[in-house]
């Protein structure tokens, strides 16, 4: 009899202690979310990832952010700043802010991206796709095809597509090569026009808009970081904006094939939720967020 309530009271006390200890264990984690840029679209990301987390811990963990404000060098300082924080998780929104943690990482803090084009290109993943060493994340990768398809939807064959972009952004490198591809195979003709920085936005699209008969944006920091210049210089024209993102469709473009941007914070969300409850990041698949049609009735 003595010996059954003893295992009772043993078993009542381990529960106890593992419940406290887990508590301890997540009380004053820190949360490090840092994004290549201010915009909406990935203002969006970032409170599905704040979101998701806090609807879990609430107020017992912390939560810092920084902006990289379109620098890559200051993405990498940033990256360096919340390593030596001892941040529990780092939290990268886009390539180049991904890039730069991965490349200062030494210490292989857990690492979850969102809105990566491309991670095998970015070297964020194995070139078969694996995760590497605590690294997982949600790559927003469009459906191009489709995003053909709906440009087809409004434009003939021989139509002239115009793509600003910025080459030294893996992402919108890649999306632009692809697209190239897929637009040509379709029957159009492409102009291809670059901008290093957000300050060469405004003369890329004055000089692109006179010769095209529609715009077509990727998933490129740089030139949706300035999406106000191009709107208003193709509006002048009169011609149509098409991108990669929903938020982009609600400032003035036509549509967009593109994934949710907040539900695809939420899903990375829930992956900095299970690795602060004990998961390695590297036993969490990389996710594709699926792609969603916008349109805008008004443009």
């Amino acid at each position: 009899m003595y010996t059954k309530i003893a295992l009772f009271i043993t078993v009542i006390l381990a529960i106890v202690f593992y419940s406290s200890s887990s508590q301890v264990e997540i009380n004053g984690k820190i949360i490090a979310i840092t994004q290549i840029a201010p915009h909406p679209s990935l203002d969006l990301i970032r409170k599905g990832i704040e979101d998701e987390v806090t609807s879990v811990f609430g107020d017992k963990v912390k939560i810092e952010f920084q902006s990289a404000q379109g620098n890559p060098a200051l993405a990498t300082q940033i990256a360096q700043n919340f390593i030596g924080k001892k941040a529990d998780v780092l939290v990268a929104i886009t390539t180049p802010s991904a890039q730069a943690i991965f490349s200062v990482n030494a210490q292989k803090i857990p690492m979850v991206f969102a809105g990566v084009t491309d991670p095998i290109t970015a070297k964020l993943v194995t070139e078969s796709g694996k995760n590497k060493e605590n690294v997982t994340g949600v790559s927003d990768a469009p459906n191009i095809e489709k995003q053909v398809q709906l440009i087809q939807e409004f434009l003939p064959k021989g139509s002239i597509i115009g793509i600003i972009y910025n080459p030294g952004e893996t992402n919108a490198h890649i999306h632009t090569e692809r697209l190239e591809i897929k637009l040509q195979s379709a029957g159009f003709r492409i102009i291809k026009t670059p901008a290093y920085s957000t300050g060469d936005v405004l003369q890329a699209a004055q000089s692109t808009v006179p010769n095209v008969d529609a715009l077509m944006l990727t998933n490129d920091n740089t030139v949706i970081s300035a999406l106000d210049a191009v709107l208003q210089t193709a509006k002048q024209k009169g011609i149509s904006v098409f991108c990669s993102d929903p938020e982009s469709v609600k400032r003035g473009c036509k549509g967009a094939i593109a994934p949710d941007q907040y539900e695809m914070g939420r899903r990375a969300g829930e992956m900095v939720v299970r690795i602060l409850k004990g998961e390695k990041g590297h036993h969490i698949s990389v996710l594709q967020a699926p792609s969603n049609r916008f349109l805008n009735s008004n443009s």
